[in-house]
């Protein structure tokens, strides 16, 4: 069975995407990014790209960043990263280790002003 995922790191969060980074295991190359809108269940609601650490480049920390896109605007998600087992036979998918700590992330409400903090009381 495969470890349990690496620790993900927040980077930033716009209207619509949310990006996150990780160190990849030296044991393992293939790692599956989840996210679902909070408070929704992961077995009904969640999605999830799988990310090859061999191709993706890596950023200046030597980590893997991804982005997760098409993401509803002012709302709240959950983010979380789990280690693909290869099984022993012809590259055959074995049992996924245990995800990561989750992280829960608010992206951006749309805004009309020139920046996101800017508030003005009449």
């Amino acid at each position: 069975m495969a470890p349990s995922g690496p620790k993900l790191d927040f980077i930033g969060a716009s209207e619509t995407i949310i990006t996150v980074a990780f160190n990849p295991l030296s044991s393992h190359d293939n790692y599956e990014l989840q996210w679902k809108e909070y408070p929704q269940k992961w077995e009904t609601d969640g999605q999830s790209k799988i990310i090859c650490a061999k191709v993706v480049p890596r950023n200046k920390n030597n980590k893997i960043q991804a982005n997760i896109e098409d993401l509803n605007p002012g709302s709240t998600y959950t983010v979380r990263l789990r280690v693909l087992a290869v099984g022993s036979s012809e590259g055959e998918a074995g049992a996924p280790g245990k995800p990561s700590p989750e992280l829960i992330i608010d992206t951006e409400a749309v805004s009309c002003t020139p920046k996101a903090s800017q508030c003005i009381l009449l």
